[in-house]
Formats: C-alpha cells, sequence, structure tokens
C-alpha cells in the first residue's frame, strides 16, 4: 500500500492542505482534476522533485519522503516522456535498471515479456528522435516498468496526443496493467481517459481532494458541487430536502413543485428537513414514453409532458432538450442514435418523459 499523510505544500499563493490518498497495490489510480489543482505538485513530491512543508509518505509501511529519488522505488513519466536522445531504445530501457545495479540483460526475463507486450523488440537499436510518437510513447512506458517499480507516476502523458495514437496508448495502458498488475498513479484533467483508465478516482480541485472512490462511484455519484460541475454533469437542479423518515432510511426531495421519495443512500450524506440540495438525473436514464404503449409500475410517479426544444447531434448520440409545460427549466435526454431513429422525434414536437426514481442522486449544497 501507497499512502500520502497530511500533505501540506505551498508554491506562492497555491496551497496544498493536509491532503491524504491511499493507493491500494496493482491499482490503476487515476489523479483527475482542472488545470492547476496541483496534481503534478502532488507527482514531483512523490517521486522526490519537489519538498513540501509537512506530510508522509509510505511505501509499505515505510516512509520515503527522506530519501532520494533513485531510492524511492518510484518510476516517472512525465508529459514530454524525457528519453534521452544520445541513447538507443535498449539503453534507454536498460538506464533505470544499471542505475539500480540489477544484472539481467534486455533479452532476458523479465523484460523480454515487457518488450513483447510493448511490441519494441524491432526498435531496440534505434534512437528517439526516429521513432513515431506512439513509438516513443511505448518507450517510456518500457523504460519506467523495466525496473519494477513499486509505484509508477504518469504526468498527463496522452494530453498532446492526436485521438487516434491517444486511443491506442490508452489501450495499451490497459493491457499493460492486466498483464504486469503494477501500481500506478495517472494525472489527468481528461474525463473520459479518467472513466476509462482509473479503477480508483480522486478528483482533486483547488488543492483538495473532493471525492475518492471507484469509477463509477464518482461519475454517478457525486458527493459535492465541485465535483458534479467538473464532470460536466447536466439536469443539476436546486431543491430542497422536505422531510426524512424517522430512522433516516427514506427521504423526501422536492422536484419542480412536486415530491419524490428517495432511500437514504440516494445522497451523498446524511440530510435534514429544510437542508438545500441539487437534485441530479442522468440525462440517459430519462426515458420518452411511447403513445399508446403500456407505461410500467415503477414510471408512473414521475411523468412529465412537454416540448422538445432542441435536439443536437453528437455524433455518437443526439442531446435533446425537454421543457416541460408552464417550467422554464429545461431537462436534457441522452439518447443513443438508435433509440433516436426508432422515436423519431421532431424539434417542436409534443412528448412525455418519465424517470425512475433509482434515476435520482441528492448532492449536499
Amino acid at each position: 500500500m501507497i499512502e500520502i499523510q497530511g500533505l501540506n505544500l505551498m508554491l506562492g499563493s497555491f496551497r496544498i492542505e493536509n491532503l491524504d490518498l491511499i493507493l491500494q497495490e496493482g491499482v490503476f489510480n487515476v489523479l483527475l482534476g482542472p488545470t492547476g489543482s496541483g496534481k503534478t505538485l502532488i507527482l514531483e513530491s512523490i517521486i522526490g522533485l519537489r519538498s513540501f512543508q509537512s506530510g508522509k509518505i509510505l511505501i509499505g509501511g515505510k516512509e520515503i519522503q527522506n530519501l532520494s529519488p533513485e531510492k524511492r522505488g518510484i518510476s516517472y513519466v512525465p508529459q514530454d516522456l524525457a528519453l534521452f536522445p544520445h541513447l538507443t531504445v535498449r539503453e534507454n530501457i536498460l538506464y533505470g535498471l544499471r542505475a539500480q545495479k540489477k544484472s539481467f540483460g534486455v533479452n532476458e526475463n523479465p523484460l523480454d515479456r515487457l518488450i513483447d507486450v510493448l511490441k519494441i523488440k524491432h526498435l531496440l537499436d534505434r534512437y528517439p528522435q526516429g521513432l513515431s510518437g506512439g513509438e516513443k510513447q511505448r518507450v517510456a512506458l518500457g523504460r519506467a516498468l523495466a525496473p519494477s517499480p513499486r509505484l509508477l507516476l504518469l504526468d498527463e502523458p496522452l494530453a498532446a496526443l492526436d485521438p487516434a495514437l491517444k486511443a491506442e496508448i490508452q489501450q495499451l495502458l490497459i493491457s499493460l496493467h492486466y498483464s504486469l498488475k503494477f501500481t500506478a498513479l495517472h494525472v489527468t484533467h481528461d474525463l473520459e481517459e479518467a472513466y476509462l483508465l482509473g479503477d480508483r478516482i480522486t478528483v482533486l480541485i483547488e488543492g483538495r481532494t473532493e471525492q475518492s472512490g471507484k469509477r463509477q462511484d464518482v461519475f454517478l455519484r457525486p458527493h459535492t458541487v465541485k465535483v458534479a460541475q467538473f464532470l460536466d454533469l447536466r439536469n443539476l437542479f436546486p431543491e430542497k430536502v422536505l422531510e426524512v423518515e424517522r430512522g433516516g432510511k427514506l427521504i423526501t426531495v422536492s422536484f419542480w413543485g412536486r415530491e419524490i421519495n428517495l432511500p437514504s443512500e440516494h445522497a451523498a450524506r446524511r440530510l435534514s428537513p429544510g437542508e438545500d440540495v441539487i437534485l441530479y438525473l442522468r440525462p440517459e436514464e430519462v426515458m420518452i414514453l411511447r403513445e399508446r404503449k403500456p407505461i410500467k409500475e415503477s414510471l408512473r410517479q414521475n411523468i412529465l409532458a412537454g416540448e422538445v426544444v432542441r435536439i443536437l447531434d453528437r455524433g455518437t448520440h443526439r442531446w435533446v432538450s425537454f421543457r416541460p409545460h408552464r417550467m422554464e427549466v429545461h431537462l436534457e435526454i441522452n439518447l443513443p442514435n438508435y433509440v433516436f431513429r426508432n422515436l423519431a422525434i421532431q424539434e417542436g414536437q409534443e412528448i412525455r418523459v418519465a424517470m425512475r426514481r433509482e434515476s435520482f442522486w441528492v448532492i449536499p449544497v
């Protein structure tokens, strides 16, 4: 287990205060946050490239913050990859091993397996300046993983790649992690990348950990308004807690002039009557009802009639903006293309929509 305990770091007016972070071994962890949130500062602190005011960094229960970078058992892939231009691919990969004075060679176990997974055997005698962008990415990962580090740090290494190459390296990272089971901390501001790669995701905003958990917990059940806004979640509605059932197992929340009863586990924390909250409804969970089709009992309590205001083609799906009758609010609906074609709806059309209560999530303000 890798732990960061009470990390405090100041850089000018920017502060990281009392940061705690736990990384389970063998897990691909993602540190997700907007530009300027302190992600790179944390990586530089872990690797030993930046000093901090107080705190501890532990690997396997042993403090490492006072060790020099080369003695920490950590590998680092910066955004620019930092390959040595005067060394061949073979020499780049062996660099970390030689620094640790390990004796096995590039054609011996366990490196041959790593080279096979990376598909770079034919590149071993070439120099970095003669490699493509994807080949450089593979070599940088090979150099970082060759010493079998206790922790691999990745500082937005995919940020400058074109979409096709980015998708290729993302799949490579997934394959490498599946094969080698290394522990990683990957920094990014890219939401899709974080969801695709991260077994566990920590959201960092303004130097503070806002939420940490499994990918679905973070993306589908945000704990704070800041997390919801950063994740660009749609259908966030200011509402109020009307009632909390004795025992706290059921909460009643206002929703556009009506009431909706939700299990308490649909809230980010325990709530009180009268408390202001944000009610979040996932766009892909809003169902457009077909005329003359039977309606399931689970949908009958939350049906709204209104107008299709706008339809936006997003390539793989359609965003539909729906406005209920006699209301100024808009509800966004996400429809896969095949569903959109089957419904054949148009802007200006009158429709009815339904929402299951399981699709709502409550965020404290």
